[in-house]
């Protein structure tokens, strides 16, 4: 089965003015790159807070729930740091999703491989 099946994922890092112009900029993004890659948004979610903590994200909880109910392959991000900005918790739930066979795709970046061997591959090819 080819991965098509994709939810769209924004966070803003704080409920400020501009955040829900920041979170439609982030959703028109996704909705670009998905349609460009032949994608299908299955849904979308979006939580105003820190992306330190997994913690208080309920947009993150309805993603989640979509994977382990396996109704979804891909989570669309503009980039990694609107999952999390804290690298080892990013990891972690990068593996947890792999094991639930969704990936993890960024505007910026295409499929996200946090593996170490893809890592040591990259760092050696630079």
């Amino acid at each position: 089965m080819e991965l098509k099946r994709t939810w769209l994922y924004c966070r803003a890092a704080h409920n400020g003015p501009d955040s829900l112009d920041v979170l439609a900029a982030q959703q028109h993004r996704l909705e670009a790159y998905a349609k460009e890659h032949g994608l299908e948004i299955v849904g979308s979610s979006n939580d105003i807070g820190s992306g330190l903590t997994f913690a208080h994200r309920p947009g993150l909880l309805d993603f989640h729930a979509a994977a382990e109910d396996g109704t979804v392959d891909i989570l669309l991000l503009v980039d990694l740091a609107r999952l999390s900005r804290n690298l080892d918790k990013t990891m972690q739930y990068w593996c947890l999703l792999r094991d639930l066979n969704v990936s993890i795709y960024t505007v910026n970046s295409g499929e996200v491989n946090l593996s170490i061997a893809a890592m040591l591959r990259k760092m050696i090819e630079e």
